[in-house]
């Protein structure tokens, strides 16, 4: 199944005498609720101007087959003591053959609802679609009361459902879709596609690593690659560990598929065209036949090739997120290395109120030696850059620790940590301010304890006290702040540099909704733009959501690395097991 998700380049209204016309009508093409078009609903003309979208320049492979068709859209009302009442709209998609139609769901509410409308799309091909006469009509109801007020819609987003044309590959088999000499796939320089791999362990148990060995054209270059989650048959040895998992060997292009008994182990790679010709591409196992040879013919840039996708269907690859986010770079540099940390803590056994008691009880030897806890044991694992990595755990696994140590606030009793690039540690905002100081001076003294120099604070000092929202209160000591504007003014700092690792201790909400809109974009823009992520949090949820790979934590010990969902799937099961305490406050839904 895949998705085109579009927005209209092209927004007009009816034009009729007897409806009330929209205002800022352009600003639907932006999915923004900051920027609204408006309709000025008053007693003479009751009714809004009928709106039409179009030009959403839709590229359907013309092969597919459409199984859906969604509209997302916002539309609400002023939030006055008298607002208007419009009851839900119409909607409708009109092709040259075809138009489909179908009521919103919700009347027009107070506040912003991000709304779906789902439509049949029985007889609709990808030729309508992508046609440039596909449109989406919105016809508005009158007003049904006396009021007057204003009426706002936010955005219009059409998403395409399809699914295309399939060619499957196993280890040792073939089938009618696979491309060939006769019908090979068409790409043109720079264009990616997917090459998947199926071991099939069909001789019973054998807990030796396999070699699929792959082959390809010169032409051709790995750009990423991932393997199916899930962990069915994986084997087990006495001490219920797992004996193997998928490796990769990115030197000799050798796959290792997981140690399992009999089934199935996936291995799929992102392919990118660097030249023109015919590409070869096949895989070799010396306990499987050669698999069949799969040919792309690559074009010139501007070639007008056939409109198809390499995609299997056979099994769902559960770790794959939109636009590809959950691939892995294979050529991308370290950006994490640590090697065997471990982290000591003393602790006191007992209390001592005063230096005389402790004198006394050091003479009489009544002291009680004191005891260390290890928060960290031997810690390793490497990140690569652009990875996105989750660290969960139970209650005192050592996870803030461990994002302390990365961040440089700890350094390590044992081991080594390597970083490369800027870091942006958003774990306690503003813990390093001095709340006898005013909000410029806290700038320079935070900014310098995160490592930026003076000269770089004083060039983004602006953008920093702008983002805040305190500029009027830049000047005032910050005991005199409200636990908001210290947040606010914290993050403001902890985002100013452009970082190629952030460090994430739970997913922030800082300030007030406003600023959290604002606060929340910025990260996502930070974790969109091939920043290396750490995330510490409470939810499971959230890391299946934002991470492709999961690190588990237990009692300082690093007891699993690897693929989101299967670490997750693994550290849910050991929940079972663990105390309340372990598992207070932590959410595994």
């Amino acid at each position: 199944m895949a998705v085109q998700i579009r927005y209209p380049h092209e927004v007009y209204q009816k034009k009729d005498k007897n409806n009330k016309d929209w205002a800022y009508l352009d600003n639907i093409i932006v999915d923004d609720w900051q920027y609204l078009a408006i309709c000025d609903i008053d007693n003479v003309k009751k009714t809004p101007s009928v709106i039409f979208a179009k030009k959403f320049n839709f590229n359907i492979p013309i092969d597919a087959a459409i199984t859906s068709i969604q509209i997302d859209h916002d539309y609400h009302r002023e939030a006055s003591q008298t607002p208007i009442k419009i009851t839900p709209p119409v909607f409708k998609i009109i092709t040259k053959n075809k138009t489909l139609k179908e009521e919103s769901h919700l009347n027009a509410e107070i506040h912003p609802i991000e709304r779906t409308l789902t439509f049949n799309t029985d007889g609709l091909s990808p030729e309508d679609i992508n046609d440039s006469d596909f449109e989406v009509e919105i016809i508005f109801p009158e007003n049904k009361n006396k009021n007057e007020g204003l009426l706002f819609l936010d955005f219009i987003r059409v998403k395409i459902h399809y699914e295309t044309k399939s060619y499957h590959l196993s280890a040792g088999e073939t089938n009618t879709y696979f491309p060939d000499k006769n019908n090979p796939l068409e790409k043109v320089i720079g264009d990616t596609f997917k090459y998947s791999l199926y071991f099939r362990n069909k001789n019973g148990i054998s807990e030796e690593k396999q070699a699929v060995k792959i082959h390809f054209s010169e032409g051709l270059e790995i750009e990423n690659y991932y393997f199916k989650s899930g962990k069915t048959n994986l084997l087990d040895d006495e001490n219920n560990s797992i004996l193997g998992e998928d490796e990769f060997d990115t030197d000799n292009l050798i796959w290792h598929p997981a140690i399992r008994g009999k089934g199935v182990s996936a291995f799929r790679i992102v392919f990118k065209c660097t030249s023109e010709g015919v590409k070869k591409i096949y895989s070799s196992s010396e306990n499987t036949d050669v698999t069949p040879n799969f040919y792309v013919n690559v074009f010139e840039k501007g070639h007008d090739s056939k409109v198809h996708e390499f995609e299997e269907k056979t099994l769902k690859w559960e770790n794959e997120l939109e636009q590809g986010e959950d691939l892995v770079p294979t050529n991308q540099p370290v950006s994490i290395k640590v090697d065997n940390v471990s982290m000591e803590f003393e602790m006191d056994r007992e209390k001592v109120d005063n230096l005389k008691e402790y004198v006394i009880k050091s003479i009489k030897r009544d002291l009680k030696p004191k005891i260390y806890f290890k928060a960290l044991k031997d810690v390793s694992f490497k990140i690569n850059k652009g990875e996105r990595v989750g660290i969960i755990g139970f209650n005192g696994a050592g996870k803030s620790t461990l994002l302390k140590i990365l961040s440089g606030v700890l350094k390590p009793t044992k081991g080594k940590i390597y970083k490369s690039g800027k870091i942006a540690p958003l774990l306690e905002l503003g813990a390093g301010f001095d709340h006898n100081y005013n909000g410029r001076e806290n700038i320079f003294l935070n900014g310098a304890i995160l490592g930026y120099s003076k000269e770089f604070l004083e060039s983004k000092y602006d953008e920093i006290v702008e983002f805040s929202e305190l500029e009027e209160f830049i000047e005032v000591p910050i005991k005199n702040y409200s636990s908001g504007m210290n947040a606010k003014l914290g993050f403001s700092i902890a985002t100013i540099v452009e970082p190629e690792i952030l460090i994430l201790d739970e997913i922030l909400s800082v300030g007030d909704v406003k600023f959290q809109k604002k606060s929340g974009d910025k990260l996502k823009q930070m974790m969109g733009s091939g920043t290396t992520v750490l995330l510490v949090s409470h939810s499971i949820a959230k890391i299946r959501e934002l991470c492709s790979r999961a690190i588990w934590l237990d009692k300082g010990k690093l007891v699993m690395d690897g693929n989101v969902n299967y670490v997750c799937d693994s550290y849910i099961e050991s929940a079972k097991k663990a105390s309340e305490d372990e598992k207070r406050n932590l959410e595994f839904e």
